[in-house]
């Protein structure tokens, strides 16, 4: 009998943490597709170098939002 008590409040810890890694994820891939779509469309308009440059700018600013969230720069 104590298990079916124990079992509802285990679940919706579980679901807390699916729920919350799902949201980190959704924000990385929004992220990415952000920066794909940025890099897209520099190439397209100024062409090769611009697109490199958009795509370089663009992992640079994700792994400073990625280091941030993190904790790092924090002393």
């Amino acid at each position: 009998m104590d298990e079916k008590k124990n079992f509802w409040p285990v679940l919706a810890q579980v679901i807390r943490a699916a729920v919350g890694y799902l949201g980190l994820y959704l924000d990385d891939l929004l992220l990415i597709a952000a920066g794909v779509c940025l890099t897209a469309a520099a190439y397209e308009q100024y062409g090769k170098p611009a697109g490199f440059a958009a795509a370089g700018v663009c992992l640079a600013a994700y792994a400073f939002i990625i280091a941030r969230s993190r904790g790092g720069g924090k002393s």
